[in-house]
């Protein structure tokens, strides 16, 4: 029977691991990759009437973005990306062209509707046609044909006496969309296209006209750029990036938690495929943002193993059997993984719905890693293990990491304590915390009023170029070269391997129309040679607005869902003290980056999205343990409570550390290793996460207890009985 188990558990995870192995590369190859990471460009358009005085229909603004598409794929372009956002705006994704230039000049040209003579000759414009009157109505057979109408009656009597009986073809660009017969001598100004087409095809064929009457001008507002050597490069080192901190991460859970954590490998792995699974059926696009949250995502992930783990543990140490220890650890550790799940769901939910572009790959995967996370780490992690547990084999308690000497007999537990743990003494220490905290936030106030922040082009316009040149390159001769082209960059650095990537910052937006960026590509290429990569970022004023309110309803949505969120699954109290502990890890990291001058910019609310989401994530553990112990707690004095906060933070402490390590060095990593274009994202999370840990510990329950002071004696009657 033993062997039957051993081998029905080994036959579970072969196939199961046979079927991810096999079917990666297929998964792989079927994934899109965003511009970031193949090379291409972005652009967000702001749409105007050419005629003075004409308004932008939503038919008009789709024609256009349509046009938009298959100019785009008229250059070979796949897959070009092109929707309509508002009243006013297209936003264009663009991969995999040579010649970027071009394609951007020709995106840019208003859609131009003709039509046009047998001979090519065009007989009249899309400015002819009276705006808005073209329609669909059906002809004697019930057959779809639309009605146009033009301003000057003589010219179209003209044209259709001139072409009698020939065709007058209809185009739009140089795609000819029909080619109807003229059959009469049109003198009254309106006239009727017949052909074999169907309701839609009609429909269609209208708005055109409608659109050729009011064609459309388009300004670029945000450009991002990026060349394709410079995407492949930025995609191998996050990939060796991502790869580091997985392989660091499953070595830590097989060495610390063994069995558990050799069961949390297993499911860690079907995680990170489950992933690339979902955004392969879904057809999402991963950004370099993404697979910064993808290997964050594996941090995070493991969490839920750790908290588990960590569960069993105790319960081990009471007496209980394996099996028991497993069903009791898995079953109180549950409660803890959700709350903490769905916290971060709702910051990455808030960045998905606030953001654009790359900043939407990383919410999204955040959002699925956490939900997929649930599945695999929680569930799947406990079928597994009562499948390993039910062999027999490795039973012994120390293949759980639990000492036999550690063990109690079940029936000495008599309250919340764990004679386990060594209890420190956190509270006693809470003033000297809260000073700490209290002088890092009153310098980080000064320098930024003072000095305010070093806004990146996305919250202050302008243009950011930056170059991977491919030789060294001193700052003098970058220099020389810029100043050659006829621009001045408001800031320039030089750096990278051996100094090749160039940075240069502008405080306005460089002109596409004089071609100003392509100017200084030539230079660098001519002196350089041709292996130059540039990456473009160009936001116009008024963008730059929007985007900095949005990043402050992000910050602002994010933590009043959090708020809520706590307040429903603990208490007012505990809330305050989240959020309390929340501003300070962000109000921290913001400081940091005001006395240093790093740049603030998309990425870096991005970083600290997720260091709220995170941070609360830590938090609601601790939080957690305190509402637990709270109901077999005898609270008395103030003495009291603030021995059950440390005995919480105590027990807890293990998981603490672990988590925070595990996360840390994955966004260590990717700092180190992965791509220069995320570094300053990987910096905020790195700090962000160091300073959650503290804040967690230090500085959240230490808040709570202030506040729970005037309720002792006052204990309200749900804390003396088990919750849901």
């Amino acid at each position: 029977m033993r062997g039957r188990r051993i081998a029905g558990f080994l036959l579970t995870a072969l196939i199961t691991l046979a079927v991810v192995f096999t079917t990666s590369p297929t998964i792989l190859s079927g994934i899109k990759l965003g511009l970031d990471l193949k090379g291409g460009f972005e652009i967000l358009y702001e749409a105007q009437p050419i005629e003075e005085g004409g308004t932008i229909t939503k038919e008009a603004l789709q024609q256009t973005a349509k046009s938009l598409a298959k100019r785009a794929d008229s250059f070979g372009v796949t897959e070009p990306e092109v929707t309509t956002e508002g009243t006013n705006r297209i936003r264009a994704r663009i991969a995999g062209v040579q010649d970027e230039a071009t394609v951007r000049e020709m995106m840019k040209k208003p859609a131009e509707l003709t039509f046009r003579g047998p001979d090519g000759k065009k007989e009249l414009l899309g400015n002819d046609f009276v705006e808005g009157a073209a329609e669909v109505a059906m002809d004697e057979m019930n057959q779809p044909m639309i009605l146009i109408e033009v301003k000057d009656k003589e010219k179209l009597r003209e044209v259709s006496q001139r072409l009698l009986g020939q065709e007058l073809s209809i185009y739009l660009d140089e795609e000819m969309l029909s080619n109807p017969v003229v059959r009469d001598v049109l003198g009254n100004g309106s006239a009727t296209i017949s052909g074999n087409y169907t309701m839609t095809e009609a429909k269609e064929l209208a708005d055109i006209i409608n659109m050729g009457a009011l064609p459309l001008k388009l300004t670029e507002k945000y450009t991002q750029s990026v060349g394709a050597s410079l995407g492949q490069k930025s995609l191998e080192q996050t990939l060796l990036a991502g790869v580091i901190a997985t392989i660091f991460i499953l070595l830590f859970m097989l060495f610390v938690y063994r069995v558990p954590g050799f069961i949390a490998c297993i499911t860690l792995i079907i995680y990170n495929w489950g992933l690339l699974v979902l955004y392969y059926w879904m057809q999402a696009t991963l950004t370099l943002p993404g697979i910064a949250a993808f290997v964050l995502g594996v941090g995070m992930a493991v969490d839920a193993n750790i908290i588990t783990a960590e569960r069993i543990r105790e319960e081990m140490r009471t007496g209980k059997s394996l099996l028991s220890a497993m069903k009791a650890g898995s079953k109180s550790s549950f409660r803890t993984i959700l709350d903490a799940n769905v916290t971060t769901i709702v910051a990455a939910g808030v960045l998905y719905f606030v953001g654009t572009g790359a900043i939407q790959g990383f919410a999204l995967t955040l959002i699925l890693s956490n939900i997929l996370s649930m599945a695999t780490n929680v569930y799947l992690s406990r079928f597994l293990l009562k499948l390993f547990i039910g062999t027999g084999w490795l039973s012994e308690s120390k293949h759980y990491g639990v000492k036999p000497s550690d063990i109690q007999k079940l029936s000495d537990k008599t309250g919340y304590e764990d004679g386990y743990y060594k209890i420190f003494n956190f509270t006693k220490l809470r003033n000297l915390f809260f000073a700490i905290s209290g002088a890092i936030t009153i310098v980080g106030l000064v320098f930024v009023l003072l000095f305010n922040f070093n806004y990146g082009v996305d919250f202050k316009a302008g243009t950011s170029l930056d170059m991977v040149v491919g030789k060294s390159v001193s700052k003098e001769d970058a220099e020389a070269l810029f100043e050659q082209a006829g621009v001045t960059p408001e800031s320039l650095t030089v750096g990278g391997e051996g100094g090749e990537r160039v940075t240069a910052r502008f405080d306005r937006v460089l002109d596409s129309d004089k071609g100003e960026v392509n100017a200084i590509k030539a230079l660098f290429e001519e002196k350089y040679g041709e292996e130059v990569s540039i990456e473009e970022n160009t936001v116009d004023p008024g963008i730059a607005r929007e985007l900095a309110v949005k990043a402050i309803y992000a910050i602002l949505f994010a933590s009043i869902g959090i708020i809520i969120l706590i307040s429903i699954r603990f208490e007012w109290r505990f809330a305050l003290a989240g959020i309390v502990a929340l501003f300070h890890d962000v109000f921290v990291v913001v400081s940091i980056f005001s006395i240093f001058r790093l740049e603030v910019n998309l990425t870096f609310i991005a970083a600290i999205l997720t260091i709220i989401g995170y941070s609360i994530n830590d938090t609601i553990v601790i939080f957690d343990r305190i509402r637990e112990n709270l109901r077999f707690a005898k609270i008395r004095t103030f003495e009291d409570m603030a021995r059950l906060v440390n005995v919480s933070v105590s027990q807890t402490l293990t998981r603490s550390i672990n988590t925070g390590l595990t996360v840390l060095v994955a966004s260590f990593i990717l700092l180190l290793f992965g791509s220069k274009s995320i570094a300053l994202f990987s910096m905020a999370m790195t700090l962000g996460l160091a300073v959650g840990m503290y804040s967690s510990i230090f500085i959240a329950a230490q808040v709570w207890l202030l506040l729970k002071k005037k309720t002792i004696g006052q204990r309200p009657a749900e804390e003396s009985k088990p919750q849901d």
